[in-house]
């Protein structure tokens, strides 16, 4: 698994799992596929294969460490909101002492 972690960075453990819904959502949406399906049957394997979608999107954003394969911007809003909750906390504990 050293080598998953050396390609896929430290998020790899996510991004296994989710790989892994993924394909399970589309397996079981396979076997539901039929003549007679409605779209009612395939509501559940949709959801499950977009689940694992979304784990393995989060795992790639904040778990490789190399730059360039790096999706930066949910990671860069997080830390501008920080940032701004604690300028404003700092501002109201410095006018707090005076």
């Amino acid at each position: 698994m050293s080598s998953l972690k050396e390609n896929l960075g430290d998020g790899y453990q996510q991004v296994m799992i989710g790989f892994a819904t993924f394909i399970a959502g589309a397996v079981w949406g396979g076997m539901s596929a039929g003549a007679d399906m409605v779209a009612a049957d395939i509501y559940w394997p949709a959801v499950v294969m977009l689940s694992g979608a979304m784990i393995t999107l989060l795992g790639t954003t904040f778990g490789t460490n190399h730059e360039d394969d790096r999706s930066n911007d949910l990671q860069d809003a997080l830390d501008e909101l920080t940032a701004k909750l604690d300028s404003m906390l700092n501002s109201k504990d410095d006018s707090d002492d005076e």
